[in-house]
């Protein structure tokens, strides 16, 4: 339990001045978390959580961001992953 809770507290130091960016890379790690993995299903789950509409574009450019970063990856089919398991979990537990 110690390893993971160390694990969070390095993974949440890395990700720090990306999610202070903006609101937006947060909510888009947590739909990937929750299992939303369609561009679809992460614009509408990033919309309903933030209770208003987000432009396509903007979760396009979250979306290549994080994918730049290493942070995700595109998969077959058009979806998306979290590529660090840790990663996931921090964000599938995000209230």
């Amino acid at each position: 339990m110690e390893v993971y809770n160390e694990a969070l507290v390095l993974i949440n130091e890395e990700l720090r001045s990306l999610l202070n960016r903006s609101r937006y890379y947060a909510t888009v790690l947590e739909a990937l978390a929750r299992g939303r993995t369609r561009f679809s299903e992460i614009r509408d789950y990033v919309s309903a959580r933030l209770g208003k509409y987000v432009q396509p574009t903007e979760v396009s450019r979250v979306l290549n961001n994080l994918v730049k970063l290493s942070i995700i990856k595109r998969s077959g089919h058009g979806t998306y992953e979290i590529v660090d398991p840790i990663v996931k979990i921090r964000f599938s537990l995000s209230q």
